[in-house]
């Protein structure tokens, strides 16, 4: 494999190269060092079929406007590298060090039989290319690939999107003021943080001064506004595709309008779930029910008490939602103590645990189940 205008750059006593490699090329120079506790080879565990999947969804939902911009790190041996005048020329495959899932994830849209994903795999190959940091070690399974590959996945501290996600959501609403916008999974998303907006700043709302905006430093207060806008996107998608009626884009108009019915919505429900634990709003900092759990459980069960019938107005879907979630929160046997931090619900903040407490609420499973 030769590749042009290579570039070599020097850390410490280690030498590395920066290119770029088509989709095809990549795909044909791979190998992967997969943990064999037989042998006791290789470091990496075997891919995770949820996760390249994930990233092959990512890839075909957003049309061709998807990116994977961070470099693949691989490594290859130096009896396998020359390297003169920007042409660096690679006699056996690239090991892969980070980016396997990727990789994957590339081959599942490629071996797939559905025809957008086999679309997407096509558009890749035409018009994708990857960048790879290449690190030179001597050795197949070498301290320095097993080193890299710790600091990546152990050390990385993850960043907060939540100030990305309100100038994303900023910036649609000044495309709105000039043009409709094309409903997307980016446009869903900033509807529901601008839902979040309309709540964190309405002096009215219960949850003023309760939502840690993007931009405030620490952990001051309850839930942070990218968990509470990830609970609220299918809400916020409902009501927007019906406030559209079947349409692909949406106008300034439309845009504020379902914000608002779905910003209501979410007080109301709010108000009943106040009045059902008034303990948990009292003394919120010892309990579960404002942070991300407890928010991402009552609008999962605002969400589950939505009639399946079809709907033309959103406000009535709201409303009907609205009457049967303040029934199951009239009917359940569960007490503000199980809200609180360490008793019964504490460790129950996954997809999973979310679901176990919304069967819970609805009636569907016993309470003293959770103990058994």
């Amino acid at each position: 494999m030769t590749i042009q205008n290579a570039i070599s750059i020097q850390q410490g006593c280690h030498t590395m190269y920066i290119f770029k490699l088509p989709t095809e090329e990549l795909l044909s120079n791979y190998t992967i060092s997969s943990y064999d506790s037989a042998q006791e080879t290789g470091y990496q565990r075997p891919p995770v079929e949820s996760h390249y999947k994930k990233i092959a969804r990512y890839l075909v939902a957003g049309g061709s406007g998807q990116i994977l911009p961070v470099s693949i790190i691989a490594a290859a041996s130096q009896q396998d590298i020359s390297y003169q005048g920007n042409v660096l020329t690679i006699t056996d495959k690239l090991r892969i060090v980070d980016g396997q899932h990727r990789i994957k994830a590339i081959e599942y849209l490629r071996d797939a039989k559905d025809p957008q994903y086999r679309n997407k795999y096509d558009e890749l190959v035409r018009h994708y290319e990857f960048p790879v940091i290449l690190l030179v070690s001597d050795e197949i399974d070498s301290a320095l690939e097993i080193d890299t590959f710790i600091n990546i996945n152990s050390k990385g501290k993850r960043v907060s999107t939540n100030l990305a996600r309100e100038l994303r959501e900023k910036k649609m609403q000044a495309d709105l003021g000039k043009h409709e916008v094309e409903l997307s999974r980016e446009s869903y998303e900033n509807l529901a943080t601008q839902v979040v907006k309309l709540l964190a700043h309405d002096q009215d709302s219960m949850w003023y001064d309760r939502i840690q905006m993007g931009d405030e430093l620490g952990l001051q207060k309850p839930v942070s506004i990218g968990t509470f806008a990830r609970s609220l996107k299918k809400i916020t998608t409902m009501v927007t595709d019906m406030t559209v009626a079947g349409e692909k884009v949406i106008s300034e108009e439309q845009a504020g309008k379902a914000a608002a019915l779905t910003k209501d919505a979410v007080e109301q429900l709010w108000r009943a779930v106040q009045k059902r634990w008034p303990e948990c709003f009292n003394e919120p900092k010892q309990y579960n029910l404002l942070r991300g759990l407890g928010v991402s459980v009552m609008h999962r069960l605002f969400e589950s008490c939505i009639p399946k019938k079809p709907y033309s107005d959103p406000q009535k879907m709201l409303g009907d939602a609205q009457e049967s979630f303040v029934k199951y929160l009239g009917k359940t046997d569960v007490e503000a103590e199980e809200w609180m931090i360490g008793s019964t619900f504490t460790g129950f903040s996954s997809e999973q645990g979310y679901g176990i407490i919304v069967s819970i609420l609805r009636g569907e499973k016993e309470l003293s189940g959770l103990d058994d």
